[in-house]
């Protein structure tokens, strides 16, 4: 079975993606910027007449929230490009790592099988063959080395 041909789905990706990201973290510093810096036209308690502060109040909201708007839309489009780009390079990217980490992965791998091979590691234990005597006295198998059975406690 033929693998499919993503290029053009890729491109399209980069196209879209990397605009995105641009136009995205270019809203987010001047709805940043436009919501940290003081405005010449903000209401001045005590200054301004009550109707006048209103309307200050009323203009400095708006700008405030327009502000909000942009960094919060410029932080969508930044995500949504960011993704879209990511995804185009997928395997490029990981091309490049697998071509660039093989050989160390090699070295590594080479370097922990000698050093579990010198701990010993894996060597197969063998259990020694255990051999046991019967008791005169009651029967009861007990190991070889035993001087008297752990059953009866008399002498073997």
């Amino acid at each position: 079975m033929e693998r499919p041909n993503y290029s053009e789905h890729k491109t399209a990706m980069r196209a879209i993606g990397i605009p995105l990201l641009v136009t995205g973290i270019i809203l987010v510093i001047i709805g940043f910027v436009s919501f940290a810096s003081p405005h010449p036209d903000e209401p001045k308690v005590g200054v301004d007449s009550h109707q006048e502060f209103s309307e200050k109040m009323d203009r400095s909201s708006e700008r405030h929230m327009n502000s909000m708007l942009m960094f919060g839309a410029g932080g969508f489009m930044a995500v949504i490009g960011f993704a879209l780009v990511g995804a185009s390079l997928t395997r490029p990217v990981s091309k490049y790592y697998a071509t660039e980490m093989d050989p160390a992965l090699k070295i590594a791998a080479q370097s922990i099988g000698e050093g579990l091979k010198e701990s010993g590691a894996f060597e197969s234990k063998q259990q020694k063959e255990i051999i046991k005597i019967k008791c005169p006295h009651c029967g009861y198998l007990e190991s070889e080395d035993a001087d008297f059975c752990s059953k009866c406690g008399k002498k073997i």
